[in-house]
This record gives C-alpha cells, structure tokens and sequence, in this order.
C-alpha cells in the first residue's frame, strides 16, 4: 500500500522531437510498504502544442537540473481531446526519502 510522503512543483520544459515548451509539473511522493519511496510526476501541456509536434503519447520533461523524465498519455489525441492535456511520469529510482529529497529539492516535506 502507498502513502503520502511530500509533494512539490517546479518549472522545466517538455521535448518533443527535438522541439520545447516551458511548463510546470507537480510531484508527489509516495512510500510503499517496504519503505521505497516513488515520485510521481504530472504536468499539463497545450494540445495543439503537443499536435503540432507529432505527439505519439511519449515526451520527456526536462527539469531545471538537466534531469531527464519521460512522460506520456496514454491513448491518442486529437483535436476534439481537451486544450490542456495531463502527461505523467514515475521514479521509482530513488530507495529512501534520504535519495528523493536529493534527486527532487523542489519537494516540500
């Protein structure tokens, strides 16, 4: 079972086929059972954006560290989806809150 363990914001930017858009994402960090720690990332971008760039589902999130994070919607998209589009990530990379609270500063504990 997961449990809430911090949350954050930042600002990065969103790749797309060699092309970028500046966006913000949230996290959430959840602790499992065995005490691991995953974070999730969600951020929302423009559709037409996203269309424009020949989205296939996948795109990485650049965070202002240089990290990298992949990111993706599941389905497809076309115009008739909604202007704003949620595209999620997760890492799991991190053991213990030690690990997370390096890898993501942004997080609020």
């Amino acid at each position: 079972m997961l449990t809430f363990a911090a949350e954050g914001n930042g600002q990065g930017k969103l790749e797309i086929n060699g092309n970028s858009q500046p966006v913000s994402y949230e996290l959430v960090v959840a602790r499992e059972d065995d005490d691991r720690q995953q974070v999730r990332i969600r951020l929302n971008a423009p559709r037409d954006w996203l269309l424009k760039q020949g989205f296939n589902g996948d795109a990485i999130l650049v965070r202002g560290n240089g990290s990298r994070i992949a990111v993706r919607r599941e389905g497809g998209l076309d115009v008739d989806d909604a202007v704003s589009v949620t595209l999620e990530g997760y890492d799991d990379t991190h053991g213990d809150a030690g690990d997370v609270s390096e890898a993501y500063p942004e997080l609020k504990h």
